[in-house]
């Protein structure tokens, strides 16, 4: 493993900087030597290695994916050169053909003399074959780097199939067998591995916790839009990160420039440029990059169109901002996907409890007459099936059906709701662990907030699909005039760690110096301040906020991410030791006011009464502290099922997530009680927003 030494314990000279120093080769030649040039890289696959279950599932999965590439382009071109739709309708007759005889496959496919490519379309297949070429270049490197990996699991991890392993177990060999690849022995610990592998997301998470990602906007018509596409955050992050643009000099070093404030309007006036030249070399492939995404977006979905429309109009799903402003920092992929998907079933379930009135009536019309047409024609069908080769008949069908489909997701279910919107959002709130608003959870505008987390599949797709138009002007215009907000984000939020690099400062999880006071409990009288999830409502917070340094408004972590990353982090990294004095007396904190209380076991067949949940035996969530506590390890199935405080049936939660969700909620309570402030009345309480709402646009 690569290490950093200052320049100044090598030679004799007053200016010192980190440079990366490769081990010394130990035991003869590793294939996997080289990929420590760059710990950042290294660890990512590593990480990614063990996510997608190992070699042959990576490369199968790269080869398929540039076999697929090459199918969407060979047969698009196949279906506009090669097949003769005059016949194919017959609008014409096929020369020679006999009459009354059936048309076949090869009367309507032509030959390569009957073809005519146009010169558009040959410069277009120019630029998808060097596509290709190019990704089947990268897919032969990320074999052999792969294939580098498995050598590593293999001789220093000593693991055959990473799929019996999990990652705790992974990383903790890691770092046992950190003496094979690192200067520095005993050096290594799990926040360097998380700051390595989750460097620039970390960033990109504080950039939207300061309100710096342009995601926000106020369309005419439609009010304050929130706008993130998958094509816009791949360039924001080659002009943040990776690339010829970046303010990254290599991947785990900010350029020296940026550090500097003396430098600041120089490095705003070259990132304000680097802005403009992305947005035309957009501007230029729009073509392109529009023509693929419909392609790919009509092979993708055109079979579940055809086979559940509804699915395609009504089913929803977290968007890509919801990702970002859900995450904690050093939360890895694997662990955000498992919280996100527990909370599917409550946030699909909390929308659907809205409907709009007048929606539903116009849909209740638009589906009677929609669907009368249909069993008119479907009758028609089955009485006489020439009724079929009437032209259009089946289009007409197939479009009646895709209204109804559509129609019948903005009908209310008959069937009544088993909880109120005030436990769903509860239940929300117990895995994404932050409020995307702090309207009342009945109110129109925590609907419209939660529309914007959890939104529907085909609003996902068209900003796909527009994302090459909007892109462009999203980097020439909204980004680009922020350039100086970026430059003083970097050089305010970055600190250079010894052996790790530069990293954003709220990845280091220090409450004491970027801590937000409204967040952090008050630090007397401990032992009589408990919190459970069932008496929140009860329990009266302290209006004092706790004494402490003051920290500057600029490096304060906002909606409370600093303090619950800081939790999620300990939780799922329970050997971990602070290297904070403020980092573990907040833990302590937290973890005497946060108890699961002990529930009667299945087998004792205890009714438990969770209305006096305060009154049942409390236990400390033992991930909190040390091995070698005799506090118990594992809870019963009772206790961690969903059912203390939020109900949702069939689904359990272990003990990780059991401690996380009563401390998100614990905090959640604590930080609203102190932001909000007194009200004159309970309604206008309930629709004060903080001022630091992240959803409030700030212009």
């Amino acid at each position: 493993m690569a290490s950093y030494q200052s320049f100044a314990e090598i030679v004799d000279n007053d200016e010192s900087f980190l440079i990366q120093v490769l081990p010394e080769n130990k035991g003869g030649p590793r294939l996997w030597h080289q990929l420590i040039n760059d710990l950042d890289y290294f660890f990512l696959k590593i990480y990614r290695y063990h996510q997608r279950s190992g070699f042959l599932c990576h490369v199968m999965s790269q080869i398929l994916e540039l076999f697929q590439f090459g199918f969407v382009v060979g047969f698009t071109v196949f279906l506009i050169d090669f097949v003769d739709y005059a016949i194919l309708f017959k609008d014409k007759v096929p020369t020679g053909h006999p009459t009354g005889n059936k048309i076949t496959l090869n009367d309507v496919i032509l030959g390569y003399d009957q073809v005519y490519i146009g010169s558009l379309q040959i410069v277009l297949l120019i630029c998808a074959s060097l596509f290709w070429i190019l990704k089947g270049i990268k897919v032969i490197q990320s074999a052999y780097v792969y294939y580098a990996i498995k050598l590593f699991y293999s001789e220093a991890l000593h693991i055959q199939d990473c799929a019996q392993f999990s990652w705790q177990e992974v990383q903790t060999r890691l770092i046992q067998a950190q003496h094979l690849c690192s200067l520095q022995e005993g050096h290594l610990n799990e926040l360097d591995i998380h700051n390595r592998i989750l460097r620039h997301q970390n960033y990109t998470i504080a950039l939207l916790n300061k309100n710096l990602l342009p995601i926000h906007y106020k369309v005419p018509l439609l009010g304050e839009v929130t706008y993130l596409s998958k094509g816009l955050n791949y360039n924001i992050n080659l002009l943040l990160f990776r690339g010829p643009f970046a303010i990254f000099e290599s991947s785990w070093k900010l350029k020296d420039d940026y550090k500097s404030a003396a430098y600041r309007q120089v490095c705003a006036d070259q990132f304000s440029r680097n802005c403009l030249m992305l947005a035309a070399i957009n501007f230029i492939l729009m073509p392109l990059i529009f023509i693929w995404q419909i392609l790919y977006i009509f092979y993708a979905y055109a079979e579940t169109l055809k086979r559940d429309p509804s699915h395609m109009f009504a089913s929803k799903n977290w968007s890509l901002y919801a990702r970002i402003f859900c995450r904690h920092f050093n939360e890895l992929d694997h662990q955000l996907n498992d919280r996100l998907n527990k909370g599917y079933k409550a946030a699909s379930m909390y929308m659907d409890s809205f409907n709009s009135p007048l929606m539903e009536v116009i849909a209740k019309n638009v589906m009677f007459v929609a669907g009368a047409v249909l069993a008119v024609l479907v009758l028609l069908t089955i009485y006489d099936e020439d009724v079929i080769a009437v032209e259009h008949i089946i289009t007409i069908m197939a479009g009646l059906g895709l209204v109804v489909a559509g129609a019948r997701g903005f009908i209310r279910s008959d069937v009544p709701m088993k909880y109120s919107k005030s436990e769903l959002h509860s239940h929300i709130l117990q895995h994404i662990h932050y409020l995307p608003h702090r309207y009342s959870p009945h109110s129109p505008q925590a609907q419209s907030a939660m529309g914007k987390m959890f939104q529907y599949k085909i609003q996902a797709i068209l900003e796909d699909l527009l994302s090459p138009l909007i892109t462009p002007y999203i980097l020439a215009v909204h980004l680009r005039l922020k350039a100086l907000e970026y430059v003083d984000f970097f050089r305010n939020y970055t600190v250079e760690v010894s052996g790790t690099g530069d990293v954003c400062i709220f990845a280091m999880l220090n409450i004491g110096k970027n801590g937000n006071p409204a967040w952090e409990p008050d630090q007397q009288n401990n032992e009589h301040r408990q919190y459970n999830l069932k008496a929140a409502r009860s329990v009266e917070m302290g209006d004092n906020l706790p004494t402490s340094t003051t920290v500057p408004e600029n490096l304060v972590c906002e909606n409370g991410k600093l303090e619950l990353s800081l939790i999620n982090f300990k939780l799922t990294n329970p050997t971990w030791k602070p290297s904070d004095q403020s980092q573990q007396q907040f833990i302590d904190c937290v973890s005497s006011r946060v108890v699961v209380p002990e529930v009667p076991t299945v087998e004792q067949e205890c009714p438990v009464d969770l209305g006096r949940a305060a009154d049942i035996p409390k236990t400390p969530h033992s991930s909190f502290v040390d091995e070698g506590s005799n506090l118990p390890s594992r809870y019963s199935r009772s206790s961690r099922q969903v059912g203390i405080g939020f109900s949702l049936d069939s689904l359990e939660m272990d003990e990780i997530d059991l401690t996380m969700s009563l401390t998100s909620k614990y905090l959640n309570d604590l930080a609203t009680s102190r932001l909000s402030g007194p009200a004159d009345s309970p309604s206008e309480q309930r629709e004060t927003r903080s001022e630091r709402d992240p959803l409030l646009h700030n212009k």
